[in-house]
């Protein structure tokens, strides 16, 4: 992925998933999904492929009936100022506006080829689908990690992990096809011919070449998966983990609270009247001890 900063995915309901660098072209009402640069379009019912890449439309109405009316236009003028010379030059304005609206429809083409790839094996769709839900998670929790990790957002690292998980899988998915075109080849073969011997051979330095990229190629995908659910992981790792220190001081202020709402313990304010009672006892006794008047 060069410099694009967007990711457009889709996954159909039967089982397929569309991942493109350009806004697919799918009939029906489309919403989307997503944050950052990884894009869900999320079609109405079950999402239909136009035939037409993106942007086609747009040549259309330049380099199609746009071109044409011009066209028309020069047959006109020309007829008027050179009606012998008139005809040709409309024809061959005709020609060149044809020429270019193909070669402008086949650059779309070759572009849109390039820039997107289609899942088709359960497999293969079954694995993207868990990155991009962890991709998703990631999105979506980074506020919470923003300031820690000093990243503003990795939507653009995201998007280019996905695209070349996209680009891995596809590439898997067609090695496979080859592989098993090979095993049904020899399968063919007529056992225990001379002349299927060396054919034998080759295919199967073919199916064991066909193996050996496959396996690096799953080792490819593995590291790109685990390194997306394991980001993905840490992230809710770190959130579920401070929310449950917000939850657990919540608690505690919750409870403090409540205590502040309970009568608190009763505290016996002093009696002045016993207070009183005791100090003249005393005196009394001091003054009876003084006259004489001490009983026995």
């Amino acid at each position: 992925m060069a410099t694009d900063d967007l990711l457009f995915v889709v996954l159909d309901g039967a089982g397929g998933c569309l991942v493109a660098l350009d806004v697919p072209t799918l009939a029906g009402p489309v919403s989307r999904a997503g944050r950052g640069g990884v894009i869900h379009l999320v079609p109405s019912g079950r999402p239909v492929l136009r035939p037409d890449p993106p942007g086609n439309a747009g040549l259309r109405a330049l380099t199609g009936a746009g071109t044409v009316a011009v066209a028309g236009a020069t047959v006109a003028l020309s007829a008027l100022l050179t009606p012998f010379v008139g005809a040709p030059i409309g024809v061959a304005g005709l020609a060149l506006c044809g020429a270019g609206y193909r070669s402008g429809r086949s650059a779309l083409d070759r572009r849109w080829g390039d820039r997107h790839r289609i899942l088709r094996r359960p497999a293969e769709v079954g694995v993207f689908a868990g990155a991009f839900s962890a991709a998703q998670t990631i999105l979506m929790l980074w506020p919470r990690l923003r300031d820690l990790v000093q990243v503003s957002t990795p939507s653009r690292e995201l998007a280019g992990s996905l695209w070349t998980l996209a680009g891995l899988l596809h590439d898997r998915a067609d090695l496979q096809e080859q592989l098993a075109e090979l095993s049904r080849a020899a399968a063919r073969l007529p056992a225990g011919s001379r002349a299927a011997a060396p054919l034998r051979d080759e295919l199967a330095q073919r199916q064991a070449l066909l193996r050996a990229s496959l396996t690096e190629l799953a080792g490819a995908v593995d590291a790109r998966v685990s390194a997306l659910e394991t980001l993905a992981g840490e992230c809710v790792d770190l959130v579920r983990d401070e929310r449950a220190v917000v939850a657990a001081v919540e608690a505690i202020r919750s409870a403090d609270r409540s205590l502040g709402l309970v009568v608190p313990p009763v505290v016996t304010p002093p009696d002045e009247t016993g207070e009183l009672a005791s100090q003249t006892r005393s005196i009394v006794a001091a003054y009876r001890e003084l006259t004489g008047l001490t009983r026995r």
